[in-house]
């Protein structure tokens, strides 16, 4: 901690120095490009080699700020042999639920569909499922009333690595009690799994092509994929559960993280995997209004009273983020082995993606690591 304090206070410069700039959600400048100071460069750094210090297996970052500079690190073994590399790939999880909802947000956009319409008038014919009179809004909110399914982490999906899951099969385990819809935020994957085909019905193609064809368009999202329809292509930081490396898993999940069935389980919920620097430039870009327009960013971050909004959390009112300012985003929590977050500062133009290869809640292994590497820059930067 005394050489972090040390690098820290040589980054800093004089307090002299000009107030920094204030920026907007939906409109960040062009992506940054230049770097940190070595000696922030190097504060940062230690973050990470601390965080694995305490017990992470392995950890890797991505810090953009708006005002031009980038850093990316990474420290600790992927799979007990190898290093963690700066472009190691992992699970992350709840986080696939914001591309979810920007995507649905960008169907929008296009007149596609109304966030207002019933779900039951954007779904293949042949499903058939009660959607509980909830809207397409409702979804994105996790305000539909409609439970969670049976078939989550169960030795059923454990059992068998390869197998794909399908969202209706999935669907299909949902119980069958449902609440007024609209009344109050329920945290359910049943709902992004229900948007899953909403996006494939309104698209007339696969979920993962549809976001080709959208809000992972750019070239530099290429490893951020949707699985099972798209594979990791690697390095890859194998999972840890307990401490514990899991045996074999690349040969018996695959080459997915964690698994093919542990993914496509999670479907639209938590089935992606992305490196850092991957889901930071994403961040960026879609807070930063380059891929949805601002009326678009207003509405999935209208958290009204609550800390949900359309796939993004007000992750300060949450309790998640404690270093400073409003953060908003997103954190993923994979049994399988993986946890990670993207904070977003809208008012600093900072953003931040943290992800780690063991299971855990984000607000423990992930958001202090996060919180740790922006007081390292915040007076910095």
């Amino acid at each position: 901690m005394a050489v972090v304090i040390g690098l820290l206070m040589s980054a800093c410069g004089s307090s002299s120095a000009p107030a920094k700039a204030t920026y907007t959600l939906g409109h960040f400048p062009d992506v940054p490009t230049a770097s940190f100071s070595q000696s922030a460069s190097g504060a940062l750094q230690a973050v990470l080699d601390g965080a694995v210090k305490g017990g992470l297996p392995g950890v890797t970052a991505t810090v953009l700020t708006a005002d031009g500079k980038v850093w990316t690190g990474a420290a600790g073994t992927a799979d007990e042999v190898h290093p963690v590399e700066a472009s190691s790939q992992f699970g992350i999880a709840s986080i696939t639920k914001t591309v979810i909802a920007a995507e649905v947000m960008r169907l929008s956009e296009k007149g596609l569909l109304r966030l207002n319409d019933p779900v039951s008038a954007h779904l293949p014919s042949n499903f058939h499922f009660d959607t509980n009179g909830a809207t397409i809004e409702n979804l994105l909110h996790m305000e539909s009333g409609i439970p969670d399914p049976a078939l989550s982490f169960t030795p059923e999906v454990v059992a068998d690595p390869l197998r794909e899951w399908k969202v209706p099969e999935i669907l299909a385990t949902v119980p069958a009690y449902r609440e007024k819809p609209g009344e109050h935020f329920v945290y359910g994957d049943s709902n992004y799994m229900l948007l899953v085909l909403v996006i494939e019905a309104t698209t007339g193609t696969s979920v993962a092509n549809a976001l080709r064809s959208d809000v992972l368009a750019d070239p530099r999202f290429t490893s951020m994929v949707y699985q099972p329809a798209e594979r990791p292509m690697g390095p890859l930081a194998l999972p840890f559960v307990d401490g514990k490396l899991r045996p074999n898993i690349i040969e018996a999940g695959g080459g997915y993280l964690p698994t093919k069935a542990e993914a496509s389980e999670a479907s639209g919920s938590g089935c992606m995997a992305s490196d850092s620097g991957a889901l930071a430039l994403w961040g960026y870009l879609l807070f930063g209004g380059k891929l949805l327009s601002e009326k678009s960013l207003l509405a999935m971050t209208d958290f009204g009273t609550g800390v949900y909004g359309l796939g993004v959390y007000n992750q300060t009112l949450h309790g998640a983020w404690r270093g400073g300012g409003q953060s908003i985003g997103n954190g993923g929590w994979d049994g399988g082995g993986y946890s990670s977050v993207l904070a977003v500062l809208p008012s600093e133009g900072i953003v931040i993606s943290v992800m780690t290869n063991t299971a855990g809640d984000p607000k423990v292994y992930v958001f202090p690591v996060a919180q740790d590497l922006f007081h390292v820059f915040g007076s910095s930067a």
